[in-house]
């Protein structure tokens, strides 16, 4: 039965790979489990799952179509494989979902790499979409997709998913974003030649790449989202084009700074130029290539979207949020990938690429072990929406608790955010687990303890009060704090500190223990933010902090312990970047004094905003007001003095507005 709570939706995705043969294959009960846990993230119109598996299990296609018109689909099926030489076919009714019917088409006796198979395929969609009456929505030998209108439980349930394993599994909850309907063929995955891909977020692109196709191609009949694109340009780039996996990646994150000083990557994501993603997403895919099992997942340049990774001793993981994974491994070690970063693990090679920076992954992401809560008294948080949740913990508090606890938090949202309306101050809130998104967002006195890592937007204009998080914080943390403090003992992601200001004598500290990734302080106008990197300390050369630190201040102060390079304060053109304008602007037979002006005009805008930036010792007004700042924070951590006191001795890059 549905649930009658209407959750805010944006896309849930989910993939999990077995990590070599010695792994049991992944079941689909262990899916399920982790995509009911991010279900708040659909709103019932779309759903569905992808498995692969290394063995072929013979070509197959998937089709949904309208029941009226199921004679006539077959028959278009049968003659167009006749047509093209390709072998007999076996069809069965799969399932019925409303007015459509999912038939599973099996071709005998054919290749089906053969170049014909593709042909057919096209033929019969261009066929089958007119008048929208169906839509072959997945084919290949090692792939196979079950998906409908409904929660991921109720497409679980008609499909019996739970009776399944694989080597590998995708999933998805919500619909497209931009589908025109809510039939089964507009929901997720989407699937072409044994790929598939869910998605969250929106391709600005997805015009281009629809011409292309036409085009280069003659694929004229999409369903209208722009989803179902990515899996057919990684077709083309793997089978027509030849490309590895890896290299295909590349092309479709585009150009990012880590390709700039790579001309061989430079030349290939060029060359290919039209098949780049564009607009904010995270796009988790699954493919059978060349004799292996593949899991992707990549996040766009400015990683606009959420996107982790996982691992333990038998899975990799990707989730939209932790939580997911943590449903199914607890103690799975978990991290971010950084902006325009991918990861790629396979059955036969593992991990391909970690997403990041390994050395990063390796220093910053350790296995992290959190206190659990044995007492009765505690809220038991299973099972239960963040609405049911937050009435609780208010009607503990207005009991007359001063501290409450909360077990077993899997992804609930928005913990605390009633409590500023009816005047809590001064009680504590320890949460057991990992807290979804907006937790203590408008929090006005209470202190909100994490024994984990949390997700996106915590803190979201905090007033004051405390919010203390024992492991990792994700993106967009603090994001206009203007008053308390936010102690994040790990790491954090993009945009920590977002607008953070000050009024008067209230100013709001931000410190974070480990490391955080670009755009630290946009938008800055006031408070403190410290970034330590207390994991790394007696490294050398370590970097802090991503790109972009500043940028758009115009108050406040950031304090990263160690040197920065100026190239990534504010929005100063790195040199690499200018490098590869250069490069460019003579591939397009510019002069040079045209080049130079160019130049001139990007490296002298009034427009971006300077940074001062001084790499120095603390002065003593500023031991004085952040050393009691830093000993609260030890002793939240149980960090001995003699580290707060080489912190407080250490030089930092300080970055304030000029």
């Amino acid at each position: 039965m549905r649930s009658l709570i209407k959750y805010p939706s944006d896309c849930g995705i989910f993939g999990v790979i077995r990590r070599s043969n010695d792994s049991d294959k992944v079941s689909g009960e262990l899916v399920i489990k982790a995509l009911e846990t991010i279900k708040y993230r659909g709103a019932g119109l779309g759903s569905g799952f992808a498995l692969l598996n290394h063995e072929p299990a013979g070509f197959r296609m998937g089709v949904f179509v309208r029941e009226s018109f199921m004679r006539d689909a077959i028959e278009i099926i049968e003659s167009s494989m006749r047509d093209n030489g390709l072998g007999q076919v076996d069809v069965r009714v799969r399932n019925k979902l409303g007015p459509m019917v999912d038939l599973e088409v099996r071709v005998l006796g054919s290749d089906w790499l053969n170049p014909r198979v593709s042909k057919a395929i096209n033929s019969i969609n261009d066929l089958l979409w007119e008048g929208r009456n169906g839509r072959i929505y997945y084919w290949g030998e090692h792939v196979n997709v079950f998906k409908g209108v409904g929660y991921p439980g109720d497409i679980a349930s008609m499909y019996e998913v739970d009776k399944y394993s694989a080597d590998l599994w995708i999933a998805h909850t919500r619909f497209p974003t931009n589908s025109p309907g809510y039939l089964p063929y507009w929901s997720h995955p989407f699937s072409v030649n044994d790929i598939a891909i869910v998605h969250n977020g929106e391709l600005s692109s997805y015009g281009n790449h629809v011409n292309t196709l036409y085009h280069s191609y003659g694929l004229s009949s999409f369903v209208g989202t722009d989803s179902e694109v990515v899996a057919y340009l990684m077709n083309y780039l793997l089978h027509v084009h030849g490309l590895g996996i890896e290299d295909a990646v590349r092309v479709l994150i585009g150009e990012t700074p880590k390709y700039a000083g790579n001309a061989e990557s430079l030349q290939l994501i060029r060359r290919f130029r039209w098949a780049m993603l564009d607009g904010p997403f995270a796009i988790i895919m699954g493919a059978y290539h060349n004799g292996d099992v593949y899991l992707i997942a990549m996040a766009d340049r400015f990683k606009l979207r959420p996107l982790v990774v996982g691992m333990d001793d038998d899975y990799y993981y990707v989730a939209s949020e932790e939580a997911a994974i943590r449903a199914v491994s607890p103690n799975a070690r978990v991290w971010t990938l950084e902006p325009g970063g991918y990861f790629i693990a396979s059955l036969r090679r593992g991990i391909i690429s970690w997403g990041r920076a390994r050395e990063e992954v390796e220093v910053f992401f350790p296995h992290r072990s959190f206190p659990t809560y044995v007492g009765k008294d505690a809220i038991n948080a299973e099972g239960l929406n963040y609405r049911e949740l937050n009435e609780e913990i208010l009607r503990r508090i207005l009991s007359g608790e001063r501290i409450v606890r909360v077990i077993n938090v899997r992804g609930q949202r928005f913990i605390g955010v009633n409590l500023p309306r009816h005047g809590v101050k001064d009680v504590r809130v320890e949460i057991y687990g990992t807290p979804g998104n907006s937790l203590a967002n408008l929090n006005n006195g209470v202190e909100f303890v994490v024994y984990g890592n949390a997700q996106d937007d915590v803190a979201d204009t905090m007033h004051g009060g405390r919010v203390v998080i024992h492991g990792d914080a994700r993106d967009v943390l603090g994001q206009a704090l203007q008053g308390g403090e936010v102690f994040v003992r790990g790491n954090a992601g993009n945009r920590v500190g977002i607008q953070m200001r000050e009024y008067r004598d209230r100013r709001p500290y931000l410190i974070i223990g480990g490391r955080v990734d670009d755009y630290l302080g946009e938008y800055m106008a006031g408070g403190v933010i410290m970034v330590l990197g207390i994991d790394s300390l007696g490294r050398c050369c370590m970097q802090l902090v991503g790109k972009h630190v500043g940028s758009g201040m115009v108050g406040g102060r950031i304090y990263i312990r160690g040197r920065v390079p100026e190239n990534r304060v504010g929005l100063a053109i790195p040199n690499a970047e200018l490098r590869e304008f250069l490069e460019a602007a003579k591939d397009e037979g510019l002069g040079q004094d045209e080049v130079n002006k160019l130049l001139h005009a990007l490296t002298h805008s009034e427009h971006v905003r300077r940074n001062r930036v001084e790499y120095r010792e603390l002065s003593e007004d500023e031991v004085r007001e952040l050393g009691p700042i830093l000993r609260r924070f030890a002793q939240e951590f149980n960090i001995s003095n003699e580290v707060i006191d080489h912190l407080l001795s250490s030089k930092y890059t300080v970055v304030t507005a000029e």
